[in-house]
């Protein structure tokens, strides 16, 4: 393996053990995703998700130059601007929405990652930011792929 595979399986690897700690179960599918929840979450998922949201942003430096910045940026801001609509809609959004929204609005970010490889060269800003994209996104889904599950299921039965 390269240098680099081995440090984005580890850092992926780490990511899982973060988000799969029984910690950051703390929040059911179904719970309301609200200030309070998040408050209430630990501080290694809060550490998690404001790194998350630091890498998002700075795709922004990098959207002139890589098509997949692009699709990372549009999907952050689709998914994020999704929840906010529903928030200023007066509508419950549950931590299962968010979830479902990650995987709709984010895996064509991911993907064109991939697909896009070959414009990672090491070592540069772009190649550290779309190894943490990929981290971040692969870490996350983990997570988001068991709870968008969850909340289908509620959805479904309700």
């Amino acid at each position: 393996m390269t240098p680099r595979v081995c440090l984005l399986v580890g850092a992926c690897l780490s990511g899982t053990a973060i988000l799969n700690a029984p910690e950051a179960m703390a929040l059911s599918a179904t719970d309301e995703w609200n200030t309070a929840a998040r408050t209430a979450l630990p501080v290694h998922i809060k550490v998690w998700l404001g790194m998350m949201m630091l890498t998002n942003l700075a795709a922004i430096g990098f959207l002139k130059n890589h098509v997949a910045a692009r699709w990372v940026f549009g999907g952050f801001i689709l998914s994020h601007g999704l929840v906010i609509v529903m928030w200023a809609m007066e509508h419950t959004v549950l931590a299962g929405q968010v979830s479902l929204f990650h995987i709709i609005f984010w895996t064509p970010g991911a993907f064109m990652l991939l697909r896009r490889r070959r414009e990672i060269q090491y070592p540069s800003a772009y190649a550290i930011w779309t190894t943490l994209s990929l981290i971040f996104y692969f870490g996350s889904m983990m997570v988001d792929v068991r709870d968008a599950a969850r909340f289908a299921q509620y959805a479904l039965a309700g």
